[in-house]
């Protein structure tokens, strides 16, 4: 065999073994403070890298898969009808715009914590688990729903609900004919606001109140714990009640 000949061999095995290794598709996806980013219908999945948007992005109705976490930093961000999946933190530090798009918090990219941070205005959010995951709500920021809450643990491993701060409350907003579905969820330390989360005992719905709960799990409006009715007097009761007034009145004006 020529010299030729087994540089051309050795360069084929080369490519060969760097055509069939698999490659690594965890990357960042950074969109600059001058740029804008058009994702239009595209199918994109970020293998666990992050999303940071410091200039603009928008989509139509494209997928962006596998997002460890999501950093808006001052631009602005438009979901259109699109979906955003990701499986760590959602922050939003600037303007996001949620059209009729998904945003879908669930266990991808092995964080056992997603913590939500700025207010924020969603048309569907869904949280899921199968492990156990922490969300945890800024205090007394809201995170708004005006369509869809899905929030679902597992039977051993119960999503669980907290605040940035322990015995405070964060805030869930959810718009007035919202649909919701709720179920095997430890919550705490949360205001629901505009509609009750999860209206009835907890145990209907497989979930765990945790205390500090306002509007969740609402069986007569007391934030979980049914109220004690206050003591009513049918008529005839209170017609005896008004002759013993009366005549503990006469006893009186008699002595003197």
């Amino acid at each position: 065999m020529t010299t030729t000949s087994k540089l051309a061999c050795r360069i084929a095995t080369m490519l060969a073994l760097l055509l069939t290794a698999p490659i690594a598709a965890q990357a960042d996806v950074l969109v600059g403070a001058g740029s804008t980013v058009h994702f239009a219908d595209a199918q994109v999945d970020l293998g666990c890298g992050n999303l940071i948007v410091n200039g603009s992005a928008d989509t139509a109705s494209a997928t962006l898969a596998h997002v460890a976490s999501f950093a808006l930093n001052g631009g602005a961000f438009a979901l259109g009808g699109g979906t955003l999946s990701l499986g760590g933190d959602f922050s939003n530090a600037g303007t996001f715009t949620p059209g009729t798009g998904n945003v879908a918090v669930g266990d991808a990219c092995g964080s056992g914590t997603s913590t939500f941070a700025g207010a924020s205005h969603f048309y569907a959010l869904s949280i899921a688990t199968t492990s156990g995951k922490l969300t945890i709500f800024p205090v007394g920021l809201a995170q708004n729903v005006a369509h869809a809450l899905s929030l679902q643990g597992a039977a051993a491993t119960l999503l669980r609900i907290a605040s940035s701060t322990a015995g405070q409350q964060g805030v869930l907003a959810l718009a007035a004919g919202a649909t919701q579905s709720v179920a095997y969820v430890d919550a705490r330390d949360n205001l629901a606001s505009v509609t009750p989360i999860a209206p009835g005992a907890a145990s209907l719905y497989q979930s765990i109140n945790s205390g500090n709960l306002t509007h969740w799990f609402d069986i007569n409006g007391g934030g979980g714990n049914t109220a004690v009715p206050t003591p009513m007097l049918g008529s005839l009761a209170l017609l005896l009640l008004a002759a013993l007034m009366a005549a503990c009145a006469w006893k009186r004006s008699w002595r003197a």
